[in-house]
């Protein structure tokens, strides 16, 4: 649920303005809103969904990957919880894990640890169909989860010798999400080309340090690549820069400048230094306290688009 503060900052307006919306969008108490126990009203993923489409948003359903070559990051720490964030907005999301090493899982739905489940491995091995294989976490959030049988996957994958460019298409084929995003490895896998040829955004996070920048690099010749051999991968590269501090160094300012001189367009918002973000690598939960829980919020807005076009929210 979204605090109805944390909307009014979503939607850049007073929140009064978000308030008076329960009155005039028929929102209903304990359904679509609801009060803590301290008297703060929150608002649940179906009421913010019956905001936006009173509004006429545009829920046309769209995929993401998380992806650069260079661990370490932030990749399933923002993937994971840009996908909680979005699901709490009302979008009905799935998150896919791509890595073997299945550490979104893990976050997500960490009752699995205890259970055999399928994962993608059972899926290209036509052992099972993708809608036995995913979780549904709760009404707006599910996952395609990963384990350590994905180590075969790449094998697999060489053994049935898919069409890469166009097997999510035909898998994901007649979804009913609003957004799907890929977890994946810090590679240039087979599974990785895969989601990146789905997509039509690529999030590349980035630290402000050459490692950073060598894999960002790495990573759009490898897009670039396979666009040569499947004209019909349009996939576009957008950079998220993580670890943003406005007293950056000047080294760290000229890092951004050579991701311009790249060609890439950057989020307006970017991840902030935070303790709590740096917390987060072991568990990939950000305390709603911290400044990384605003900046996954506003980048939520951003990815959606979801600033009124007026501020009267019409």
């Amino acid at each position: 649920m979204i605090r109805g503060s944390e909307l009014a900052n979503i939607f850049q307006v007073k929140p009064q303005q978000v308030n008076n919306l329960r009155t005039r969008y028929d929102l209903v108490d304990d359904l679509d809103t609801t009060i803590s126990p301290n008297g703060h009203r929150y608002y649940t993923p179906s009421g913010i969904r019956k905001i936006l489409t009173k509004r006429n948003y545009n829920f046309s359903p769209r995929a993401v990957c998380i992806c650069n070559v260079k661990g370490g990051v932030g990749k399933t720490t923002i993937a994971v919880n840009l996908a909680k964030k979005t699901a709490s907005l009302g979008f009905k999301t799935l998150l896919i894990d791509c890595d073997k090493q299945g550490n979104a899982t893990d976050q997500i739905a960490p009752n699995l640890r205890e259970k055999s489940f399928p994962c993608l491995f059972d899926i290209v091995k036509n052992q099972i169909n993708i809608s036995d294989t995913i979780v549904e976490i709760n009404g707006h959030l599910s996952l395609l989860p990963s384990n350590l049988s994905n180590q075969l996957l790449e094998q697999e994958i060489l053994n049935k010798k898919l069409n890469l460019g166009n097997y999510f298409k035909k898998l994901l084929n007649g979804h009913e999400f609003d957004l799907i995003i890929f977890d994946t490895e810090p590679n240039l896998s087979l599974i990785n080309l895969m989601a990146l040829a789905y997509c039509e955004l690529n999030i590349a996070p980035i630290r402000l340090d050459k490692n950073s920048l060598d894999g960002l690099e790495l990573l759009l010749g490898f897009i670039d690549q396979q666009k040569s051999q499947w004209p019909e991968m349009e996939i576009a590269t957008k950079v998220l820069i993580n670890g943003f501090d406005k007293r950056m160094t000047t080294e760290a300012l000229k890092k951004i400048s050579e991701v311009q001189a790249l060609g890439m367009d950057t989020f307006n918002t970017a991840i902030r230094i935070d303790q709590g973000f740096v917390k987060s690598q072991d568990t990939h939960e950000i305390k709603h306290t911290s400044k990384a829980y605003e900046d996954i919020t506003m980048l939520a807005a951003e990815l959606l688009d979801l600033s009124p076009r007026d501020s009267k929210l019409q």
